[in-house]
């Protein structure tokens, strides 16, 4: 071993390896390990047994010898000059230092040993390579057929800046090996098993045929995103001579496995056209470029499902249906923006321990569009759970903020910067509620063929005080739109006929569909299993859906499977059955009086459970923009603390506060929500006042997102329902007055006249709109 081509570390190693502390003074360190091999030389060597053990981690010392064969490996590759070359003797002092060190690791479990003989085999082949001096040369596929080199497979075995540009005809498509860049996904042991083109009459594809086990990481650089993919260990053939078993590249036919090449892997998000899992094997995945090169990478060793949902995360992606059927292949429509301030603020976070940040995106995302319910409460509940069990000193300030708020970034939701707010005159006085519609005056208001002659006196005094239970079966079919207002009783009895007809006919066609039918259907199949799971866990706490073998939950299934077929373009979505069940139980389980009246309220609220969630990101904005308006104190706080995405008040909007109040109180709020009155946004009125109730609290605690999310579910079943109406209306009156001063999109938020001059806007205003409906489209393909 020449001890003076060793370097700093690698003395520390050999010094500490034979019980000698290291020392500051690299010449010294050199002297005493001359000193000490000499001695070994002459036969009293200072290594025993026990030395092997050497006080650090196994994994960690064998991950950093594979790190230094790798670099051994490139040193080899540019040495100039025979064996007594100064590069030669460099590679040969620290190749033996290597193998010294590798054979003096304590290697205990299987896997450590398998890892250590697999580092020896490489060293062993290095060693060989060295003595052949053979000369390697680069290997490029390239597409002939096209001039971009964006997409294209690059196999080479030097890594050098200036090969790897050349080896890409686009500089904009490709990165420097030297560039920093963000890494979304990481895996180790992740092989490829195949490398072709799909044009006809290719010949390189047959050479493409052994795994070689690598990292697989997906990186952002400065100009473009990609998947990339390295040899990290040596590639294993079975052969007779024990030290030719070890390859460190690409196989060539007709050539000497010594003198096989490395392979490194580009490929450009941007030039993904598809991929596809096989069916029978979930651990391979291929990747399908727009040039038709195709790369099956396989996750023998480890999960393949955090890559995919990576991919997911980055990428814009739709099934490919053939024949009425999907295929099982992906097709990519194009790549998302960015998201990875999300995923560090997860990361950081720590809720999902067990997942990385990518994978916990793609859940968070898919989940809303799925299952907004279910995921909004989960998270908070997991959101929650961090906050009350973890200690202050390992809780950083702010960091639920950071969490939600840097979604804004991802291309899921942005919130739209809004103009200064409004000041506003007093805020009205607060008027009392008044009494709930009784029986006696509503069927008053009927003349003698059974109209309501006075439909929006009925209305102002639902709105006003709603009305009383009994009558509410009769009261929410004409709130719900299942009767016209101005109906006769014989007119009401043909639309019960026509209505139960109709009902039936849709019941029909899912109950009579054949197990065989179903098996073809899958999009009917998995929202029949959503249904399923969610009617026996939908307000098992009252007395009306209590018990096994309950038929107001067979009833509850029945409708919700009806309005699949009533709706499919929309389908169930999980937060519907909440919806439903208050009406099942005022219409006392009539199944088609339920139905008609579910369809009635879901053509009020159907935006909250489309797959884009526009609607809800739309309601999240305008609730912003009014509460800069209304509270711009409270808007300013939020501002300061990073919490104006409003992402706590996703529950209320979503089912209409259905989790917020206690059964009695949400009838009488959604039956004044029915009304209109004043207005059809009455709802976001409503938030704002819930809010400014409650500002002073989180104002003066000085409270973040983290301490608002939990305010705010400490509300659940708190709020005084008429104190959130009063203050609401009061809110409403206030801006109706400040209505000349307020900006046109509040006027029409709460449905004030806009004059006509007013709607003459100026360029800034128009591009103000432009911006606005681009934040809305979120770059939905």
């Amino acid at each position: 071993m020449d001890v003076t081509k060793l370097d700093e570390e690698e003395l520390s190693y050999e010094l500490r390896a034979r019980g000698i502390a290291a020392m500051n003074n690299v010449n010294e360190m050199r002297s005493v390990l001359r000193g000490l091999l000499r001695i070994e030389v002459e036969g009293n060597s200072l290594m025993n047994a026990d030395s092997k053990v050497l006080g650090v981690n196994v994994k960690s010392e064998m991950k950093t010898c594979v790190k230094k064969l790798q670099v051994i490996n490139a040193m080899i590759d540019n040495i100039q000059g025979d064996r007594y070359s100064e590069q030669y003797r460099l590679v040969d002092a620290k190749l033996c230092h290597l193998m010294n060190r590798v054979d003096k690791l304590p290697a205990v479990e299987k896997r450590d040993q398998n890892e250590r003989s697999n580092l020896l085999k490489g060293i062993l082949f290095l060693m060989r390579k060295m003595e052949g001096m053979a000369s390697n040369t680069s290997v490029v596929e390239k597409n002939t057929n096209q001039n971009d080199g964006a997409g294209t497979v690059v196999l080479y075995e030097k890594t050098t800046t200036s090969e790897m540009n050349s080896t890409y005809g686009s500089v904009e498509s490709t990165t420097s090996d030297e560039e920093v860049g963000t890494e979304y996904f990481v895996q180790q042991g992740v092989a490829i098993k195949s490398l072709s083109k799909l044009h006809k009459g290719s010949k390189s594809h047959k050479n493409a045929e052994t795994h070689y086990t690598g990292l697989l990481r997906i990186m952002k650089y400065r100009t473009a995103k990609f998947i990339e993919w390295k040899p990290t260990e040596m590639s294993i053939f079975p052969d007779v001579d024990e030290w030719n078993i070890v390859d460190t590249g690409y196989k060539q036919n007709g050539k000497n496995k010594n003198d096989r090449n490395n392979i490194d892997i580009k490929i450009n998000l941007a030039t993904m056209k598809s991929y596809k899992m096989k069916k029978h094997k979930k651990h391979q995945i291929s990747i399908l470029q727009t040039n038709g090169s195709l790369v099956t990478f396989l996750f023998e060793s480890s999960p393949i499902s955090d890559f995919v949902t990576a991919l997911k995360t980055l990428l814009h992606t739709e099934k490919e249906i053939r024949h009425h059927r999907p295929t099982g292949v992906i097709l990519v429509l194009g790549e998302r923006q960015d998201s990875d301030p999300l995923c560090q603020s997860i990361k950081e976070l720590k809720i999902f321990p067990d997942q990385p940040p990518t994978s916990t995106v793609w859940s968070f995302i898919s989940g809303f569009q799925n299952n907004p319910v279910e995921k909004t409460y989960e998270t908070f509940a997991k959101i929650s759970d961090v906050l009350l069990t973890r200690t202050p000193d390992t809780r950083p300030d702010q960091e639920v903020a950071e969490l939600l708020n840097r979604a804004e970034e991802d291309d899921e939701y942005t919130m739209v910067d809004h103009p200064p707010p409004t000041v506003l005159p007093p805020r009205p006085g607060i008027k009392l509620r008044g009494n709930p519609l009784d029986q006696t005056t509503f069927y008053k208001s009927m003349n003698d063929e059974g109209q309501i002659t006075n439909e929006d006196y009925i209305k102002n005094i639902i709105f006003y005080g709603g009305c009383e239970h009994s009558i509410r079966h009769e009261v929410w079919k004409y709130l719900l739109g299942y009767y016209p207002w101005n109906s006769t009783r014989e007119q009401r009895i043909n639309i019960d006929k026509q209505q139960k007809t109709e009902y039936e006919r849709m019941k029909v066609q899912w109950t009579n569909m054949s197990s065989d039918q179903i098996s073809r259907f899958n999009m009917y199949r998995d929202r029949k299993s959503l249904i399923d799971k969610d009617v026996y866990r939908t307000d098992r706490t009252l007395e009306f859906y209590a018990g096994e073998g309950n038929e107001n939950l067979v009833k509850l299934h029945n409708v919700l499977m009806t309005y699949v077929m009533y709706n499919f373009d929309l389908g169930y979505v999980q937060g519907m059955s909440d919806l439903l069940s208050p009406i099942l139980m005022i219409m006392n389980s009539d199944e088609v009086e339920s139905f008609w009246c579910f369809v009635g309220f879901m053509n009020r609220v159907n935006t909250n459970f489309e797959l884009k969630q526009t609607g809800m990101k739309k309601q999240l904005n305008d609730l912003h923009y009014l509460l800069t308006t209304v509270s711009p104190k409270l808007e300013n706080h939020l501002k300061k603390m990073d919490s104006s995405n409003m992402y706590f008040c996703f529950r209320w909007l979503l089912v209409l506060f259905k989790r917020e109040f206690i059964y009695a109180d949400i009838m009488r709020l959604w039956e004044v929500l029915w009304t209109d009155i004043p207005c059809a946004n009455f709802h976001l009125l409503i938030c704002v006042a819930i809010l400014d109730n409650e500002k002073d609290t989180i104002i003066n605690e000085n409270y973040g997102l983290t301490e608002i999310l939990k305010h705010v579910n400490n509300l659940c079943e708190r709020i005084d329902l008429d104190k959130a109406l009063t203050t609401a209306y009061s809110i409403y009156e206030q801006l109706k007055e400040a209505q000349p001063s307020l900006q046109d999109s509040v006027n029409e938020l709460l449905g004030f006249s806009i004059s006509h001059s007013e709607t003459i806007l100026s360029n800034d205003s128009n591009s103000r709109e432009d911006d606005y409906e681009k934040a809305l489209s979120m770059n939905y393909t």
